[in-house]
């Protein structure tokens, strides 16, 4: 049986002493696959990966976590592979004429009006199947696959029917203002 991270955050605050390192053990390798889906340079993976470890270590004792420790602590992951595209483009932009400076998709996040465009098809898609919806925000959020499927009470192959579907409402959402296809 595999113990999930909120578990062993459960432990580690229980007292258990050998939990928090079974806890930084699985948040490094579940971090390691998430960054390696957002960046492809493997050096600037593992910084990002042990930055992020850095962090939760130096905080999680102390910060009240109001919603799950796993989306807290993939949420922490998340901010440095943000920082780390807002560092690049900022570089990019120091080094590169302006003219030439390739377009940062994923900085691209970060412009308010794609913000309000993302939350508008995601209450458009929330109206059409709030399950979609729900499984597209877990998603983002950090957690698990097992995690999800728990918490949607799914088996994994449905859930990634349930996220190609979502991630497709979202495409056509983004390109036409819709989301039929």
């Amino acid at each position: 049986m595999t113990t999930d991270i909120n578990t062993l955050y459960q432990q580690v605050s229980a007292g258990d002493s050998t939990a928090p390192e079974q806890l930084f053990c699985l948040l490094g390798v579940s971090f390691r696959m998430f960054v390696r889906h957002r960046i492809m340079n493997s050096q600037d993976c593992e910084e990002i990966v042990q930055d992020a470890l850095m962090t939760i270590a130096e905080k999680y004792r102390r910060v009240q976590i109001e919603s799950s420790f796993a989306g807290w602590a993939y949420k922490v992951l998340n901010n440095k592979v943000l920082d780390y595209y807002k560092s690049k483009r900022v570089r990019a932009a120091r080094t590169t004429p302006l003219e030439v400076a390739e377009p940062d998709l994923i900085g691209a996040a970060t412009d308010p009006q794609l913000k309000m465009r993302l939350l508008d098809c995601l209450r458009k898609i929330h109206g059409a199947n709030s399950f979609h919806a729900r499984a597209l925000n877990l998603h983002y959020q950090g957690y698990s696959t097992e995690e999800i499927c728990a918490k949607l009470g799914i088996a994994s192959n449905n859930f990634y029917v349930i996220l190609s579907r979502a991630r497709t409402m979202l495409r056509v959402c983004l390109e036409k203002g819709d989301i039929k296809p």
